[in-house]
């Protein structure tokens, strides 16, 4: 397997670059699971219903033993384009979507696109460095570090094993992204989310309400009816299944967002709250210092107003 791995490369300057195979696995995975869906209403439901349970087995796999992957980010990636792909080169193509739903398709996914490579981005500023100033204003204090790249740290910074750097309000390593949340793009990572489920959502039900056969719940609002002859056509079966897919993404989406707004409610981060106590009923009674109220809460959160923490050991 290594032997295999170490000649698959893709010749780039200066080089022919290794390519790993957990980057490689869902440009072929994706489409392939599709395309099978496809065929049957039964492999349908098998496959979306282990799929899940896939994912999320990899994922905790990949988060318990810290070890950085690709595997996520050109999952997301590859779902965007094959999503974006089938709706502007089969749905369209029927004829039976108008030209401002299209348009606001593609706005909503460059918008999409745009807060995703924005909370990339900036996700190295959420990096912990070494800051003279902190120094000679904790020189008083026992200096207290990090225990794993020993690094003097504030409060409300954590060690991630993944990126191997203290992110200052350290929210989650989001292996979609492959990349850290913290202070600096905690709020692009929200507008992603927001804008994601946004896409998912009309993309899922303007290709129901093409594929299968529609009715009108109030003006130009449409939602289906009757989806029984979708696999008669495998056109018509890869659309079903394209929304299909694009509802079980905006069900997580939606998980993912009432949680991170709780959080923001609550005045904690994702860090804090999963090392919390399970008693703390969703963090409603654990120990919130930072906490200033929801209003100040949100108001701190979308002005980006920075603290200045104390430094502990983390």
């Amino acid at each position: 397997m290594a032997t295999v791995q170490d000649r698959i490369r893709f010749p780039w300057k200066g080089g022919a670059t290794q390519i790993p195979l957990d980057s490689l696995l869902p440009i072929f995975l994706l489409p392939l699971l599709g395309y099978i869906a496809a065929h049957g209403v039964w492999i349908s439901v098998i496959l979306f219903t282990t799929l899940p349970s896939f994912l999320i087995y990899i994922h905790y796999m990949f988060m318990r033993y810290n070890s950085p992957t690709k595997f996520f980010l050109i999952w997301t990636l590859m779902s965007i384009f094959l999503i974006f792909m089938i709706f502007e080169m089969a749905v369209v193509n029927l004829l039976d979507i108008r030209t401002d739903e299209n348009f606001s398709f593609i706005i909503i996914t460059i918008i999409m696109l745009g807060c995703g490579c924005k909370t990339k981005l900036n996700a190295e500023w959420s990096y912990l460095k070494t800051d003279s100033k902190m120094e000679m204003s904790t020189c008083d204090e026992t200096p207290l570090v990090c225990s794993d790249c020993r690094k003097r740290v504030s409060s409300r910074s954590y060690h991630c094993n993944i990126c191997h750097v203290c992110i200052v309000k350290r929210d989650l390593h989001c292996a979609w992204l492959n990349c850290c949340i913290g202070e600096k793009n905690h709020r692009w990572y929200l507008a992603t989310l927001i804008s994601a489920l946004a896409q998912t959502s009309l993309c899922s039900n303007l290709i129901l309400t093409t594929a299968c056969h529609p009715f009108k719940v109030f003006g130009s609002f449409m939602l289906p009816d009757d989806c029984s002859d979708v696999y008669f056509d495998i056109l018509y079966g890869v659309m079903f299944v394209t929304s299909v897919y694009c509802i079980l993404v905006m069900i997580f989406l939606l998980i993912l967002l009432i949680n991170e707004c709780w959080l923001i409610s609550l005045g904690i981060t994702g860090h804090e709250w999963r090392n919390s106590t399970r008693r703390s009923l969703c963090g409603l009674v654990s120990n919130r210092p930072y906490s200033k109220g929801f209003f100040s809460n949100w108001w701190e959160f979308f002005s980006g107003t920075e603290k200045n923490y104390t430094t502990l050991c983390i």
